[in-house]
């Protein structure tokens, strides 16, 4: 019975019987892995401000890839100290007024060794530039408190196709947040190649 080598190092093997029956050898991993081994797995990632104001924007990004879709497979927020409690929404294709460009240093390929970059708008409410959403498609809300770390896993489900964006906002639920408060958003995604 000969032994079959995939040629790629990975040492993946392939026999067939004296009656013809294929045997193959493989092992088992998450996508997220995966795409961060072929250098296809970002983070986004921001140090958000909150305003004077009862709403406004965290993060926005907008896919401007023609040929990749991105998908979302876990959210972090980590609030530092805040005077308020808020909920965050996540909304889809909303129009994005303000906010600081942040595309050169918080979009991060998890291989370090990679030279892909993700193709995309990402902005951000800072202490430079407050940011605000209108329109668009709301579809997750949940509560936040001073120094709580939230985790959201999405497992991919959220695909945002070249042209759409995703949003988080913040809403503060008495009424009026305060001004400079930082909540850290982090966004694990990875991209695949449009299917033609």
């Amino acid at each position: 019975m000969e032994i079959i080598r995939d040629g790629t190092g990975n040492c993946y093997t392939t026999k067939v019987d004296s009656t013809n029956r294929l045997y193959t050898s493989s092992e088992s991993f998450v996508v997220e892995e995966i795409k961060a081994k072929d250098g296809n797995g970002f983070i986004l990632h921001g140090e958000c401000h909150t305003a004077a104001a009862a709403s406004g924007g965290l993060l926005y990004f907008k896919n401007t890839s023609a040929t990749y879709d991105v998908y979302i497979t876990r959210i972090y927020i980590d609030p530092h100290t805040l005077t308020e409690d808020y909920t965050i929404q996540q909304i889809f294709d909303t129009t994005r007024t303000s906010g600081t460009d942040i595309g050169s240093t918080g979009k991060i390929n998890k291989n370090r060794v990679s030279g892909n970059v993700l193709e995309g708008d990402l902005y951000i409410s800072d202490a430079s530039a407050d940011m605000t959403f209108s329109g668009g498609t709301q579809y997750h809300s949940f509560p936040v408190s001073s120094r709580s770390t939230i985790q959201r896993n999405m497992n991919g489900t959220n695909v945002i196709s070249p042209g759409k964006s995703i949003a988080f906002q913040w809403t503060a639920t008495d009424g009026t947040g305060t001004d400079g408060e930082v909540i850290s958003l982090s966004v694990n995604l990875y991209r695949t190649l449009i299917e033609e």
